[in-house]
């Protein structure tokens, strides 16, 4: 798993300081030159970027290290293959506006590839020590904290410098991680208002609701933006309120994020559970005809959300199961029917064709249970099913005298387990 963390610097004296800004200058007149050289010649590879942009920049600026070079045309040629994924979604429908060809006005970022930094501990303070070119360093002091020193035993990867009202190095940090498969399930599933839970412990299940208020808020700033756009005549501290109530929304619904994240994986460390998701591959971003349905399905950042759960969870070396929610709310968790009727309303589901009731927003729990392959649990005819693998064999051959090699491995045989689910 990776890890980004911020910390700021301090130049050990004002030659450094005009070292680093004379570095990014030469660094943004790179990655201006390389992005017109890739979207020019329409490159789609690293090893195209390389053939076409190393020579003639390293030839153009030989007392820079070589690594600045390189990172500097692997960033153009991120940030052109971003513009033809919007391109892509433009042609198809799903953006309003054509997007416009990227370019570099102003850089405060200078990419940074692990040859060229090192960090040492000098009378226990930490330095930063910058390889500009041959014979040329700058250094920095690093203004570290708990946190930051706690990590520093993983492995430290490329990383970057960014000036920006100060100094700072956003060091990205890296470990092995191999979560273990644990005997209970969490399973989540997120709503618009809540993250709706079922945590299966043994032989007994828990349904419960942690409730959040993501959806107030963006309404709450969404009323706000609609409100400064309308009586705020001025171009300028417009544009200057919506940038500063932007960041508090962001910053609002981040912080509610971590929480919800936290108190997930927190339990499932408690309970000692894998964490059964939605895979987020599934989660596809379609085209619809209503714009208030589009805002309110968009209210929350259910990417962002599952995203920050499995980053926590790999940092607790949780399992994290990832399975189809498809049509997860309007299957029967016992017959497995699926149809739209069978959703009441928001809170209410009955089958059509067995009759089965329930919450609505547990169903969804229920069903994700059960496509959870792993051979352990399942939800089958209106219990909890305990699933044991076991071999399929010929209606005329006893099982214990098929061998091994030759066993086809099939659905698994059921036990079923002596607690309902409802």
């Amino acid at each position: 798993m990776q890890k980004t963390l911020k910390v700021k610097l301090k130049p050990l004296t004002k030659t450094d300081l005009k070292k680093l800004q004379k570095l990014k200058e030469t660094y943004t007149a790179i990655l201006k030159e390389a992005l017109e050289i890739v979207i020019g010649n329409d490159v789609r590879t690293r090893k195209q970027a390389h053939d076409l942009c190393y020579d003639v920049l390293r030839q153009k600026y030989p007392k820079l290290h070589s690594k600045f070079v390189q990172e500097a045309y692997k960033r153009a040629l991120s940030m052109y293959k971003s513009y033809l994924k919007l391109r892509k979604r433009y042609e198809r429908g799903l953006l309003k506006s054509e997007p416009s060809l990227p370019k570099v006005n102003e850089n405060n970022v200078i990419d940074l590839h692990i040859d060229t930094f090192k960090l040492v501990r000098v009378d226990e303070t930490l330095v930063l020590s910058i390889t500009i070119g041959k014979a040329e360093y700058a250094r920095f002091i690093v203004l570290e904290y708990d946190y930051f020193t706690r990590h520093l035993e993983w492995k430290i990867q490329n990383s970057r410098i960014v000036v920006d009202k100060g100094i700072y190095l956003h060091l990205t940090l890296s470990r092995s991680v191999n979560p273990r498969p644990r005997e209970n399930k969490l399973v989540i599933d997120v709503n618009e208002e809540s993250i709706d839970c079922l945590l299966v412990i043994k032989e007994e299940e828990i349904l419960f609701r942690i409730k959040h208020d993501i959806k107030k808020i963006r309404k709450n700033y969404r009323r706000i933006r609609r409100n400064i756009q309308k009586n705020v005549k001025n171009e300028g501290k417009r544009n200057e309120l919506l940038a500063k109530y932007g960041e508090r929304e962001r910053n609002r619904v981040n912080d509610r994020i971590k929480k919800i994240s936290s108190l997930i994986t927190t339990l499932c460390v408690e309970f000692n559970a894998d964490l059964v998701v939605e895979n987020l591959k599934y989660l596809k971003n379609s085209k619809r005809r209503n714009k208030e349905l589009n805002y309110r399905l968009q209210t929350l950042p259910y990417r962002k959300l599952l995203s920050s759960l499995e980053h926590k969870a790999n940092e607790k070396e949780i399992n994290v199961i990832k399975v189809n929610p498809n049509s997860s709310s309007i299957t029967c968790p016992l017959c497995g029917f699926k149809s739209k009727r069978n959703r009441l309303n928001v809170s209410s589901f009955k089958c059509v064709k067995c009759g089965f009731e329930f919450d609505a927003q547990f169903v969804a729990c229920l069903n994700l249970l059960s496509r959870a392959d792993d051979s352990s649990l399942a939800i089958r005819h209106g219990r909890l099913i305990i699933r044991k693998a076991g071999y399929v064999v010929p209606v005329d051959v006893a099982p214990n005298e098929v061998p091994i090699r030759e066993a086809l491995r099939e659905k698994p045989v059921l036990v079923v387990s002596k607690i309902s689910v409802v």
